[in-house]
């Protein structure tokens, strides 16, 4: 029996390398993305699909090519300039809802937001950890699984930030074109190789005409940062800071087009009365910061975050970087973050839309992330400095095999004692949807309606859905014909009025 209980302390003493810890990371990502791109088939257009899709619809009527598309993408984003939103550059995504190529086509949209989603996040995370630090591979693996998955998995609204492509684009799609917008601004300034600065450069100018353009959180916040990347780059005498310059030239060129535009003020007249002035939305920003930080985080982030804690450890040694004035970077962090809801503040008077508040947690999943590193290896210097590192934490190379049991663990418990999971995790709620046969059932159903809408009249009565999960359908059609995503069918099919009645 004691031979015995040394083997388990022995095993539990035990640590796998950093590689095959890189490589469980991606297996892990894999598995909870699955689930996700395979309930991506099942998702149906709904409501402002159509209306900004009709648009290219009816230019590929004309001519069903590419060229087509794009014409009428810009045609559609011209419109919406003038009559409703200044956001040039999401109207132009959203106008190119994949439906427009075909209702089979639609499924398209949701895989692109999740494959863009975690391209983005491990763009920024390759950049700050292999660029910036200098760290070796196998930690920067496992960061950018690690935060790719708390990404997708932990996304404050699933169905707003994915498998509604409307939603999805306009927020979390801008928003992963925002964080590839920082890791080429980044890439500028540390890049090691001075044949690819034009290139780079060039990437910067196009990063900045598409996220200017974006909804108002995704705008703002990148306005915030690129300046403070330049006025950063300027402080540290960094001679390429004068490159950021074409493309924040080219920003707030477009900032200024987004906020000014006439249709934001014929839209302002329907929300008149609803919102905060500008200063007192700033200030409420900080509030909500703080009364939603606990939503966007909880346990199962503090989780992520303890099982992160040791692999920094171990990455931060081997780091030559100078991790100072750690407070200024929180503070900032902060200060970030409550700008996301500020737009919201100002304009409706409240913290935001589901779709909106998507962008914002996933702000502070990021922020979360880097504070974590740079506060761990500012505390490793000041240790080192000090002389208070034991020979463990000098020396150490692995990880007792018990930590990542304990930690998962903890995530298991987190998980079972949640009183319902569905809506808390979006690869859960994916994988019990497909596998109770709601996702299946839904489509089909989706796409019986259609049908029978093509052959039909010019007024249709369809009959409601039967399954319809929350995390594909954000809602259903009405009896009133006069019913907004009901005319908003009607025009796609172009019919006189859809019914929705038993």
């Amino acid at each position: 029996m004691e031979g015995f209980r040394e083997k388990i302390k022995k095993g539990l003493g035990w640590g796998p390398g950093m590689g095959i810890v890189a490589v469980c990371a991606v297996v892990v990502l894999l598995l909870l993305l699955l689930p996700l791109l395979r309930l991506a088939l099942y998702a149906a257009p709904w409501y402002d699909d159509y209306n900004y899709g009709k648009v290219v619809k009816v230019c590929l009527a004309q001519d069903y090519s590419l060229l087509s598309a794009l014409k009428g993408a810009v045609e559609c984003a011209r419109r919406e300039w003038w009559a409703w939103q200044g956001t040039f550059s999401s109207v132009f995504f959203m106008s190119l809802m994949p439906g427009v190529w075909g209702d089979e086509y639609y499924a398209l949209g949701p895989i692109f937001l999740l494959l863009l989603l975690t391209f983005s996040i491990c763009r920024l995370v390759k950049v700050l950890a292999r660029d910036v630090l200098k760290a070796q591979w196998p930690f920067c693996v496992i960061w950018q699984a690690a935060a790719s998955a708390m990404a997708l998995v932990l996304v404050h609204n699933s169905q707003m930030g994915f498998f509604w492509y409307n939603a999805g684009i306009h927020y979390m799609g801008m928003h992963s074109f925002f964080l590839l917008l920082l890791a080429s601004w980044i890439g500028v300034l540390v890049a090691e190789r001075k044949a690819s600065l034009p290139v780079r450069v060039l990437c910067t100018c196009v990063g900045a005409v598409a996220v200017s353009g974006a909804n108002y959180v995704t705008t703002l916040q990148g306005l915030v940062v690129g300046i403070s990347l330049l006025a950063l780059a300027a402080v540290l005498r960094n001679r390429r800071a004068f490159l950021l310059l074409p493309s924040l030239m080219i920003y707030g060129y477009g900032f200024y087009k987004n906020v000014a535009a006439p249709g934001n003020m014929k839209r302002g007249v329907s929300y008149q009365g609803w919102g905060l002035d500008s200063i007192s939305a700033i200030g409420s920003s900080f509030l909500e910061a703080f009364r939603y930080f606990g939503r966007f985080t909880g346990l199962i982030t503090l989780t992520v975050l303890l099982l992160l804690a040791p692999i920094i450890w171990l990455a931060v040694r081997k780091l030559r970087f100078r991790f100072r004035y750690p407070g200024l970077l929180l503070l900032w962090s902060f200060c970030l973050y409550a700008t996301g809801f500020t737009p919201s503040l100002y304009t409706l008077g409240h913290a935001g839309l589901d779709r909106t508040l998507n962008a914002v947690k996933l702000t502070l999943q990021i922020l979360l992330l880097v504070n974590e590193v740079y506060w761990l290896g500012w505390l490793h210097g000041r240790l080192a400095g000090s002389g208070r590192l034991t020979r463990e934490l000098k020396e150490g190379e692995r990880i007792p095999f018990a930590f990542y049991i304990a930690v998962l663990g903890m995530a298991l418990a987190v998980f079972m004692t949640r009183p319902n999971p569905v809506g808390g995790y979006s690869s859960w709620d994916a994988y019990d949807c497909i596998h109770k046969g709601e996702a299946y059932n839904f489509h089909q159903e989706y796409l019986e309606r259609v049908e029978t809408i093509k052959q039909g009249g010019s007024t249709v009565t369809v009959k409601p859905y039967g399954f319809r999960p929350w995390i594909l359908s954000p809602d259903e059609l009405s009896e009133d014909p006069q019913n907004e995503p009901n005319r908003s069918m009607a025009m796609w099919y172009d019919k006189e009025a859809i019914i929705c009645q038993p």
